[in-house]
């Protein structure tokens, strides 16, 4: 299994202590689809903290299912969206992109987090992820 290295496309990635960073390839490739410093028009991606990705949760979390098919992005720059989204501008303009663009992505399954909680492409009703957004593939 591929593993989520230290910097994407110029961004900084930093870990939970206890995070396994050996995921599915397809998530790999979304995050390189996705985490640019350039996604968000005037602000600039400099950082993400990835709070999970292959561990952490139980069945049917797709965390563990198929080993390392979600990872969770709980800061950006630095910042915890739990308290600066919505209200720090480029923590929003960000969030907002990164979750934006992962829809484009073909292997999508789960875009949950703070801007909109899709499932498919679809609206879906999960509670959480206020405070970070995990991005799943099938």
């Amino acid at each position: 299994m591929p593993a989520i290295q230290g910097s994407i496309n110029g961004v900084l990635v930093e870990f939970s202590p206890n995070v396994n960073k050996d995921v599915d390839q397809r998530i790999l490739d979304a995050l390189k689809r996705v985490i640019k410093t350039d996604i968000a028009s005037d602000h600039t991606l400099m950082k993400i903290y990835i709070s999970s990705a292959n561990d952490q949760h139980e069945l049917p979390s797709r965390h563990v299912q198929g080993k390392g098919k979600a990872v969770d992005i709980s800061r950006i720059n630095g910042m915890k969206m739990s308290v600066n989204y919505p209200g720090d501008a480029t923590v929003k303009a960000i969030v907002d992109a990164l979750q934006t663009e992962f829809e484009n992505y073909p292997h999508k399954r789960e875009n949950f987090g703070p801007f909109f909680k899709k499932k498919l492409g679809e609206p879906y009703s999960v509670s959480g992820h206020s405070d970070h957004i995990h991005f799943s593939v099938n």
